[in-house]
């Protein structure tokens, strides 16, 4: 059974625009836990594998891993680094506050003006 996509908008900021691509995204959130594979070549066949902790730790709060790239019809990029609510609409639905990463526009010969936007959801 196939499922369509057709009628998806989305809102952010009191900007409303009709979406042409979404992609809903999942990160690793415990990526400060966990340890890093420090095994070399000198080692011999049976010996145990070297870990050792991350040197880095993840960033603080508020990093749910969960992120959405939309590509929409438009001639201005989205206002960045501000927390408001997005919200999508259409068959696939969302309403979460959102931080815009970062946002692009793409003009191109013979073709609507498009934009592109990555938001991280908290």
């Amino acid at each position: 059974m196939a499922t369509y996509a057709t009628g998806v908008g989305f809102s952010f900021a009191g900007a409303t625009f009709t979406v042409t691509s979404i992609t809903f995204s999942l990160g690793d959130t415990g990526g400060g836990s966990d340890q890093i594979d420090a095994s070399h070549l000198g080692l011999t066949t049976g010996a145990s594998v070297i870990s050792l902790p991350r040197p880095l730790v993840g960033s603080p709060g508020g990093d749910t891993g969960k992120s959405v790239s939309i590509e929409y019809i438009g001639t201005a990029p989205i206002a960045q680094n501000a927390s408001v609510t997005l919200t999508i609409s259409g068959p696939i639905s969302l309403t979460e506050t959102a931080t815009c990463n970062s946002s692009s526009i793409t003009l191109t010969v013979n073709d609507i003006i498009r934009g592109s936007a990555e938001f991280q959801l908290a």
